[in-house]
Order: structure tokens, then sequence, then C-alpha cells
């Protein structure tokens, strides 16, 4: 989680939370060998630093579902690409109840807008495997009723391996 651009690490929310696992689906259409339009599910967790959640472990799960359009530069055995599009984020509070009553912390759901690049390498016609970096604006999130230190509101950032498979 970070606030203010894709590598503004350790700002906003993020700088009360360890880095977590993501992950995702994607079901897509290419209509040509440079552009495609997909639709994905993605998620992620995050848990917070002791010092914010002093009752016990809290963290966030994130859900979203997105529409991109993809951009490839096909390249020979390489696939450069560019995506951005529109998502809706379901960013929940997990713990005990004691636990997230006493962090501050609370679940936030808004749209936002994933924007990212990626590399593609193709293994076989139907097969392929690249790694992707996104980040995914998020418009009206609010995390926290503290606002002194910043930590009210954040963005998200994913960075994963990608398997894909052409039918």
């Amino acid at each position: 989680m970070n606030e203010g651009g894709p590598f503004a690490f350790n700002s906003g929310v993020g700088t009360v939370m360890h880095p977590g696992p993501a992950w995702g689906a994607r079901l897509g259409v290419e209509l040509t060998r440079w552009l495609a339009f997909e639709a994905r599910y993605v998620g992620m967790s995050n848990t917070a630093h002791a010092s914010v959640s002093p009752a016990g472990t809290v963290g966030f799960v994130t859900t979203g579902a997105e529409a991109v359009a993809r951009f490839t530069l096909p390249l020979r055995f390489v696939h450069p690409y560019a995506f951005a599009g529109v998502g809706y984020y379901d960013v929940a509070l997990v713990g005990s109840s004691d636990a997230k009553a006493a962090s501050g912390f609370f679940s936030s759901s808004q749209p936002g807008v994933p924007v990212g690049l990626g590399l593609d390498v193709p293994l076989t016609w139907r097969f392929s495997m690249g790694v992707e970096a996104a980040y995914h604006w998020q418009l009206g999130e609010k995390y926290s009723l503290v606002t002194a230190n910043g930590i009210d509101g954040g963005d998200l950032s994913t960075f994963n391996a990608v398997f894909r498979v052409r039918l």
C-alpha cells in the first residue's frame, strides 16, 4: 500500500503496513496483436505494524474487479505492454473485533484506476509467461480516522508473475 504514486512506498497507510501477497485472474480477448481487453479479478493482503495494532494483528484484504485495455508491442521474442482501465476495490479490515476496534482503521470501498506495465514472453503460440507491475489509484479512499500522521489514505501497487493461455 502506498500513497501519491506507484513507487511512493512508505507513504499514506503504507507507512504502517507490511507488503503482502497479491493474486488474480484474467479473462480477455485479443482483437489484434497489439490490442486486447481484459476483465480482471485482483486480490492482495497487507498486515499492519504492531505499533498501530496494539490489541492484536489486523490487516487489509483487498478484492477488486477491473476492466482494462492492454497495448502490446508484438516483438518476436518478448511482448512489452502497457495497460489502463477502470476498477472497483473493496479493502476490508480483518482481525479480531478487539484488534480492529483498537487499531483505528476501517474498511473502505471505492472506484479506482489501474495502470501498469508488463513483459510477456511467448513459450508457444498458446502459452506465455511474464511479469507485471500495476498501480491501482484509489478514488476517495479513507482507511483511518487518524489524519494527522497521513495514514488515512492509500493506493495499491502489485507486482505479479503472469501465466497466459490462449484458446
